[in-house]
Formats: structure tokens, C-alpha cells, sequence
């Protein structure tokens, strides 16, 4: 390998090292700044909170547990795909309680099952048209369309809709989830308002 060579190999290692360090160093930020926007959001409300740090490009997951309107909590991240397609998803459950009828499954409704209900394929509905376009709801019993119909429920479930594509309702666990991390205080409370809302309403109607 003549001198030639060896300059430019070594220039282009060290560009490659100085971006590699760059990246690395970014998401170490990121890593560090959603590490204690957890982590103080959950000391200020007695939950406990564990993280596991990743390696340089990889970020850590977190975890959360703790208890909200008198029931289990959790919100954790999760690693998913690989490659080009990898993602961090965080993902929030909920018990809602016997509140809640146990029997009904509830999911947004896409635009493939919007589709669906031109050619005469629908799900059940309860005859509110905003709620029975949103979601997509199954086994809906008699008393669970009370509850769904009832004045404090509506709104969040709206509000649950609008904020995640994905969720679901199902045994009295609300799952819900979305390809983003909090990393401030402000987008910890946008994501999980909703939820606590939904929690809220659920023992209100109960008490």
C-alpha cells in the first residue's frame, strides 16, 4: 500500500470515526435526557422505575410500574425490528377494573375496516356515530353499551382514539402503545393523559 493509499484510508477512517462518535455521542444525550425525565416522574409519584442501558447505538429500555385511579400501572419500552427497520416503542397497560365490562374488546378503527363497512362488513356499534366511528368494538353486552354510552366515558375514549393508532381493550387491560420515547416531563403527560383519563372516568362511574 503506497503512502497515497495509507492517507487516504486513514482520512477516510476518521471520518468515519468522528461521525460513528457523533452519532454515538447524540444518542447518548437522548439516552441520558429520557433516563431522568423517567426517572423523576416516577420518584415525584412513588412508582418504581428500572432502566437498562444499551450499547452506543442501541438505546437502553425503560420500565416503569406503579399505580394510578387504584390500580396497576406499567409503562416500559420495548426494542423491535432490526436494521433499517428497527424501532423503540413505548408501550402503556392499564387495569381498568371491574369498572369496566370485562367482556367487551375494543380497538381503533383503521381505514382498512372503514373500507370494509362499504361493502357491509362491520363491527358491532352502539349508536353514538363519533365513538362508532373510532373504534371497533366486540362482544358489546347490554350493560357494556351503558357504560360505553354514559356521559363521563365518551370523551375519553375519543381523546384514546385521537392520541394512539394503536390499542386495545380487552379483559379490562388497556394497552396502548407508540413508536416514540418521552424524553420531557411535557410529552410524559401528553401520552399518558389520555389513559389516566380513561382510569379516571372508569372509577367515577364505579364509586
Amino acid at each position: 500500500m503506497t503512502g497515497i493509499q495509507i492517507g487516504i484510508f486513514a482520512s477516510v477512517f476518521g471520518v468515519g470515526l468522528g461521525v460513528a462518535s457523533l452519532i454515538g455521542y447524540v444518542r447518548w444525550r437522548h439516552w441520558n435526557q429520557q433516563l431522568q425525565t423517567w426517572q423523576d416522574f416516577a420518584t415525584t409519584r412513588g412508582w418504581s422505575f428500572m432502566a437498562r442501558p444499551g450499547f452506543m447505538y442501541s438505546a437502553g429500555t425503560l420500565e416503569m410500574k406503579g399505580r394510578h385511579a387504584g390500580r396497576s400501572f406499567t409503562l416500559e419500552t420495548e426494542h423491535r425490528g432490526q436494521g433499517k427497520t428497527f424501532h423503540i416503542v413505548t408501550i402503556i397497560r392499564h387495569e381498568l377494573g371491574d369498572g369496566f365490562p370485562r367482556e367487551v374488546t375494543i380497538r381503533p378503527e383503521k381505514v382498512g375496516d372503514k373500507f370494509l363497512k362499504l361493502f357491509g362488513v362491520k363491527d358491532e356499534e352502539i349508536g353514538d356515530e363519533s365513538l362508532d366511528d373510532a373504534l371497533d368494538l366486540r362482544n358489546v353486552t347490554p350493560r357494556a353499551r351503558a357504560v360505553l354510552l354514559s356521559a363521563s366515558m365518551r370523551r375519553p375514549l375519543l381523546n384514546l382514539a385521537r392520541v394512539f393508532e394503536t390499542f386495545s381493550i380487552e379483559n379490562g387491560v388497556l394497552t396502548a402503545e407508540v413508536i416514540a420515547v418521552p424524553r420531557t416531563t411535557l410529552e410524559m403527560y401528553g401520552l399518558l393523559s389520555p389513559v389516566r383519563e380513561l382510569a379516571d372516568a372508569v372509577r367515577g362511574a364505579r364509586d
